[in-house]
């Protein structure tokens, strides 16, 4: 069980990197290729874009073939994105890389959260869930400072094509020796009960029609859309064009601030399981995520300590929220339907983020010149976004007392 989950969350952390590495590598790969702001979020939310619109057939898949050979494909779809990334020429060549690793990150995600699903119960998904976001994060903690540190080393084609071919071997890794971890009886037994309950195994349109899950999927993706959209790409830019701090400062901000969104992940979820509820830390973290943007609009000034308190803020409400969150997705709907379910909400929150990176790139490039009080008004569209979840997360109903034991 240790070597197969190894082999997923491997294949997980590297994905993180990808996912957050345009926050540190946009100047050099923006100098390469000639890029404006605009074209920068374009390329930084292809990714996402794809990522969003492959979830619920990654969740198809997942739940109709086993996790195996999916994460497989996944992981090396990753890792050639990263190799064809490394050699581009020209934004079209480029525009490749992070479609080909949304891509396969897609798969990669739900074969990771099936593969808990499935083997852990109610008692312990949120503690497992949290787990496995904290080791995620840490890709995204090495993609930022520790990153900015490895350019002054080499250039950032070289980072991209060593990040490909130590994915490629992870994939090579996962056909040869990842393995299912045992079933428990009394887990089989469920299971099996479950899919005979279930009239419309399978059906994803029947993770679409749930309320429930909608609202979680608006809920998480005001918290957590809108932080993977700043620390991912715009918050480096708007900490340092927008409120004036160095480009070393801002980059710590973020690699802070990704510190508690995996801690937090971690914590509340087996706070979650521990108190028996999902629901309070569901609006709670929304809550929160709702002040710190609207710190951010509306606090006069700035610097360094403001813009780390609000940025601490955003990264710990969405940890707490996320693993909290895909535990009410698992106890919502059939086992069976785990997958479909998990890639539905997972979806939103990567459709949010692709639409935050786009959309603020445009909103920057709308005036004469991009100026620091841009950066600060197109601060309205992820508070915006955040509020709206926020109220989705108080209508969300509680879902522990149908977790199995």
């Amino acid at each position: 069980m240790l070597v197969s989950y190894t082999l997923l969350v491997t294949a997980f952390f590297i994905g993180f990197f990808n996912r957050f590495a345009p926050a540190t590598f946009a100047a050099p790969i923006g100098e390469s290729l000639g890029l404006d702001a605009a074209a920068l979020g374009g390329l930084a939310a292809a990714h996402f874009w794809v990522y969003t619109l492959m979830q619920v057939p990654a969740g198809v898949v997942i739940d109709r073939f086993g996790i195996r050979a999916p994460a497989m494909i996944g992981t090396l779809l990753t890792g050639v994105g990263a190799l064809i990334l490394s050699a581009s020429g020209n934004y079209a060549l480029a525009l490749t890389g992070p479609c080909l690793v949304g891509l396969g990150m897609s798969l990669v995600f739900v074969a990771m959260m099936k593969n808990n699903a499935i083997w852990f119960d109610g008692r312990r998904f949120g503690m497992v869930t949290g787990v496995t976001l904290l080791i995620g994060t840490l890709g995204s903690l090495v993609s930022e400072a520790p990153a900015r540190l490895l350019l002054e080393l080499t250039d950032w084609r070289t980072v991209f094509q060593w990040l490909g071919l130590v994915t490629v071997a992870a994939a090579l890794l996962i056909l040869l020796f990842w393995r299912p971890p045992p079933m428990s009886d009394a887990l089989r037994r469920r299971a099996m009960g479950m899919r005979r309950d279930s009239p419309h195994r399978g059906l994803w349109l029947d993770v679409i029609g749930s309320r429930q899950l909608w609202l979680i999927l608006l809920a998480i993706s005001g918290t957590n859309g809108t932080f993977y959209a700043f620390a991912g790409l715009w918050g480096t830019q708007l900490l340092s064009d927008g409120y004036g701090l160095s480009g070393a400062s801002a980059s710590w901000i973020l690699t802070l601030a990704l510190l508690p969104y995996g801690f937090g992940s971690l914590l509340f979820g087996q706070l979650s399981d521990g108190m028996r509820a999902r629901k309070c830390f569901i609006w709670l973290s929304s809550l929160c995520n709702v002040a710190a943007w609207f710190w951010l609009l509306f606090a006069p000034g700035g610097g360094f300590t403001s813009g780390l308190v609000c940025f601490l803020a955003l990264g710990l409400s969405s940890g707490a929220q996320v693993a909290v969150s895909f535990a009410a997705v698992k106890e919502s709907v059939h086992a069976e339907l785990a997958g479909s379910a998990i890639a539905f909400v997972n979806m939103g929150v990567f459709l949010v983020t692709a639409i935050v990176q786009t959309a603020y790139g445009w909103l920057l490039v709308l005036g004469a010149d991009v100026s620091a009080a841009a950066y600060q008004t197109a601060l309205w569209l992820p508070a915006g976004l955040s509020l709206v979840g926020f109220v989705a997360a108080l209508r969300v109903r509680e879902t522990y007392s149908f977790a199995s034991a």
